[in-house]
């Protein structure tokens, strides 16, 4: 194809150029919800410190404690006196939401009757371990933090960039903290759906 301006041709094909170039790749980034996930429920629930069978954090390891536990409180030590990489208004608000209530689930996850689930929400695990009376209080209080943790996700994507169709991933990085700072002898789903007591 012949044209009779060259100063055209050299324009159409600069733009035809730039328009491949502009692309927008967008990758998840597991790396910032995994650390923020951490950060927020370390906030929450306080340092993860096993606890050995007698349930004294620490007990046996001498005056130092041992190479690993060391390295547990330098971690935790570390970890705790950073922000969180992500805050917004909202997510302050539905942290102090879930810190305050904190208190109140703790009974029923030491009963048993709720536990982790693997979906990042608190799960009725056994009502049948509290009385009747109580089991219309927890029913509400599950009700309660659920909503808050789905609205904490939610605004974790947001403030962070996670597109909607990443939210189950975003879920999924806060499942896995919630696990790990559930207390000893609390219930924790595992990925695929077995029940286990921490």
């Amino acid at each position: 194809m012949h044209t009779k301006n060259p100063i055209a041709l050299a324009a159409v094909l600069t733009v035809a150029l730039a328009a491949c170039l502009t692309v927008n790749v967008y990758f998840y980034p597991s790396e910032e919800v995994n650390r923020t996930a951490k950060q927020i429920i370390e906030d929450i629930r306080g340092t993860s410190v096993q606890e050995n069978e007698s349930g004294e954090p620490g007990a046996g390891a001498g005056k130092e404690g041992t190479k690993s536990q060391r390295g547990l409180f330098v971690g935790t030590a570390y970890a705790a006196g950073r922000e969180t990489t992500v805050s917004t208004p909202a997510i302050d608000a539905i942290k102090a939401r879930i810190k305050q209530r904190s208190g109140t689930l703790t009974p029923y996850f030491d009963a048993g009757a709720i536990g982790e689930g693997n979906d990042g929400l608190v799960a009725v695990r056994d009502a049948s371990v509290l009385p009747m009376k109580d089991r219309a209080a927890l029913i509400r209080i599950v009700r309660d933090e659920n909503g808050d943790r789905m609205d904490l996700y939610k605004e974790v994507a947001k403030a962070i960039g996670v597109q909607d169709q990443d939210l189950p991933q975003v879920q999924a990085s806060f499942a896995k903290q919630w696990r790990e700072f559930a207390r000893a002898g609390w219930w924790v789903q595992d990925e695929a759906g077995n029940w286990t007591k921490r």
